[in-house]
């Protein structure tokens, strides 16, 4: 019997028991104060799912500064995160962040990186972007033709970020850090220099931090040295854990409006799929086998899937079923 998923500490029937130690109400995520997506399911979308081709972005070639519909291609597609027709992409060849209008083909540097082999990347509804900068240790928030609106990094707390994701309505902003294995958020409105008042919260369940994700109140934590995910509730307890056994070597995860969570982890039968509904059971979805080993990072945009994949580019892939009407 599917959950009803709303706002609810209870919650917590997870086979892990410790969650994260200062993810407080008082600190930052009050009761119910992440993205509004509780839901109750109105129809079962299951986790068998199908992924259908649309489109192909990039492959072989360099990455210019050259005029839109130029044919300009990505060299090797490190992160990516899409809103609406513009996909945005770390290319380590550039190196540095690119922007793509899916319509009009057209390809931009919008800011060079001295390091662009992060994974680290989030672009907000209304086209804010997050990108984790491992030169400077920082994550770098960027408005849509690349300009830099402020930084948020702390030596002690964030020594090596590697993942970034915004909770809140775009208030909080939550970094992953491998080297720490903890978790920090900056209040975005109280907090506009991104330097000090930040909220510690180490990640006590974790052995190593790969990767963040968020969706519908929930936090998802890609363990690669204990190859597994785990889910977080609101006040950071573990709810659930993810893959274990089935996992080869993860890298990257997404998470969609369903409650369901993709995992690429090196499987040649494609990509891993569980939910929260359908916890202990999983299926796989098939990918292009050119891609399915060289996956580096996962971004969902309501039922579309982007699949960055290193030297192939950017794929582009159709969920089926699709999330309708959430």
């Amino acid at each position: 019997m599917p959950l009803n998923r709303h706002c609810n500490p209870g919650l917590t029937h997870s086979r892990k028991a410790a969650g994260l130690a200062g993810l407080s109400v008082a600190a930052m995520l009050a009761s119910c104060a992440l993205d509004p997506g509780a839901y109750t399911p109105a129809e079962d979308v299951g986790i068998d799912v199908t992924l259908v081709p649309l489109n192909v972005i990039g492959g072989a070639g360099g990455v210019s500064t050259m005029p839109q519909g130029s044919g300009q291609q990505l060299g090797f597609a490190a992160a990516v995160a899409a809103r609406a027709g513009q996909v945005y992409v770390v290319d380590s060849t550039a190196p540095g962040l690119v922007q793509v209008d899916v319509f009009s083909g057209g390809l931009r540097l919008l800011r060079p990186l001295r390091d662009a082999g992060t994974a680290g990347l989030y672009v907000t509804e209304d086209l804010i972007i997050y990108v984790v900068d491992r030169q400077s240790r920082a994550v770098l928030e960027l408005d849509d033709n690349g300009w830099e609106r402020q930084r948020y990094t702390d030596s002690t707390l964030v020594p090596a970020p590697v993942d970034v994701t915004v909770l809140n309505w775009g208030s909080t902003v939550l970094i992953a850090d491998e080297l720490s294995r903890r978790l920090v958020m900056f209040d975005r409105l109280s907090n506009p220099t991104g330097m000090t008042h930040s909220t510690l919260s180490p990640v006590v369940s974790a052995a190593s931090i790969g990767a963040v994700a968020a969706s519908n109140g929930s936090l998802f934590l890609l363990d690669p040295a204990s190859r597994e995910v785990t889910q977080l509730d609101l006040q950071g307890r573990a709810i659930a854990t993810y893959g274990e056994d089935a996992f080869e070597a993860p890298v990257a995860i997404a998470a969609d409006a369903c409650g369901r969570v993709f995992v690429a982890d090196g499987q040649p039968a494609g990509l891993f799929v569980s939910s929260y509904e359908y916890l202990g059971t999983h299926s796989r979805a098939a990918l292009p086998p050119e891609i399915a080993t060289a996956v580096t990072d996962l971004w969902i945009d309501g039922n579309e899937l982007y699949v960055a994949a290193g030297p192939f580019g950017v794929y582009v892939m159709a969920i089926e079923p699709g999330c309708s009407g959430r």
